[in-house]
């Protein structure tokens, strides 16, 4: 009985190690079949990648420095890399400085000290950050506007200069880092004398005189080490007197005799003195004469227009038609072809590097050179007389109210121009 068991009881284990070991197998076949179907879908999909890349120039996700790249090089075959596409956004355009200008917000105004006794200004002139102008007050009823004061535009701070009239008023303020020049009038025989205070010399130094007048008060215009103004000599004679001022010696350069054109006032410009006369091959136009400060070289320019008070800036040259009346036109030129009417009904302009300002209907206004584009610069509901422009900064007096004289003035920002 016994060896009978063991006899039945051996081949019974064989059996299920078999059935056990052909499971396994088929495990493994199905793995291994598995593994080799996505080694096979990897195979035709890296195919189908190179083939895109290589003859279609199709972008896929191969590397171009991979195996496949490489490859690729081996058949003379351009491996395109496409990248991702990107769309760069528009920027953001920056907006035109005198675009966001508001005129109510950028004016200021000059204010008396609370101890100062004037209580009236004139003729206010602008250099850098400092604005001189003459000051007056009643004095046995009636205006004496006889002495200059300095305003810091920075600070805000009103001082008296240390200079006093030796006649009546003190006019036409005028000044630049070595100089400070204004006329003394003479209210009660008229005329009166040319002063010049030197300011470089890191003392105060005392007015000289440059030249008395007989009759009536010049208007002084000032370039460097040189000044000019037009000057009547006789009963219909007037001249266009300059002076080198390190020297005080003066010269003649213009003479007018009965003519229009005495009452015209010269101007300094991109190194130049110039000034209107006859154009004697057009007695309807006038002649801009020009004379070049350093090197003395006289042009003359012919606009084919007449011409009243004319101004130069190095490019622009500009003018009215008629002796500031209402019907006035403001012209522009640059010194070839036909001159423009910029404007209509202008009676005052000043003309600065970059732009041009003027007075109109009671506002001031400027006319950008390289936009093209005017704005206006003293505000709604105020009433003004324009004043002049020096330094890039316009002045106006604000004669919405006449209780006192209120001065006004604001620096458009204005790009620099190139010319």
């Amino acid at each position: 009985m016994k060896k009978r068991y063991y006899k039945s009881k051996y081949p019974k284990r064989r059996g299920r190690i078999r059935r056990r070991g052909q499971k396994g197998g088929k495990a493994v076949k199905t793995i291994l079949a598995i593994l080799g179907a996505l080694i096979g879908i990897a195979v035709l999909t890296l195919g189908a990648m190179f083939v895109l890349e290589v003859f279609f120039k199709i972008d896929t996700p191969l590397r171009p420095d991979g195996p496949i790249g490489k490859l690729a090089s081996h058949f003379n075959a351009e491996f395109v890399v496409s990248p991702t596409p990107y769309v760069t956004p528009e920027p953001t355009p920056t907006p035109y400085p005198m675009d966001e200008f508001s005129a109510e917000d950028a004016e200021r105004e000059l204010v008396f000290p609370a101890d100062f006794s004037y209580s009236y200004l004139g003729d206010p002139y602008c250099g850098g950050s400092t604005i001189v102008c003459s000051a007056g007050k009643l004095i046995d009823g009636s205006v004496r506007m006889n002495r200059l004061v300095e305003y810091n535009i920075a600070s805000g701070r009103m001082i008296e200069l240390p200079y006093q009239a030796e006649n009546d008023h003190l006019f036409f303020p005028v000044f630049n880092e070595s100089w400070l020049v204004y006329f003394d009038a003479n209210y009660s025989v008229g005329g009166g004398n040319i002063m010049a205070v030197r300011t470089d010399t890191g003392v105060v130094s005392q007015p000289g005189l440059v030249k008395q007048v007989y009759i009536g008060q010049p208007e002084l215009k000032l370039w460097g080490n040189y000044l000019a103004w037009t000057e009547r000599t006789g009963s219909e004679r007037e001249k266009v007197f300059v002076c080198d001022l390190t020297t005080m010696e003066t010269a003649v350069v213009g003479i007018f005799d009965s003519s229009v054109y005495g009452t015209s006032q010269p101007a300094f410009g991109g190194g130049k003195l110039i000034f209107a006369d006859a154009d004697s091959l057009d007695p309807t136009a006038s002649l801009i004469r020009c004379f070049d400060i350093a090197t003395g070289e006289a042009a003359e320019y012919r606009p084919g227009v007449y011409v009243h008070d004319p101004e130069y800036n190095g490019k622009y040259f500009a003018w009215l038609s008629a002796n500031h009346s209402e019907d006035t036109a403001l012209y522009i030129w640059d010194g070839v072809g036909a001159p423009r009417v910029l404007e209509e009904g202008v009676v005052e302009f000043g003309l600065s590097d970059d732009f041009i300002a003027y007075g109109k209907d009671g506002a001031v206004h400027v006319y950008i050179f390289d936009s093209g584009r005017t704005y206006r610069v003293s505000p709604e509901r105020e009433n003004t007389q324009f004043l002049g422009v020096s330094s890039g900064t316009v002045i106006w007096m604000d004669v919405t109210s006449r209780e006192r004289d209120i001065i006004k003035f604001s620096v458009p920002p204005v790009p620099a121009s190139t010319h």
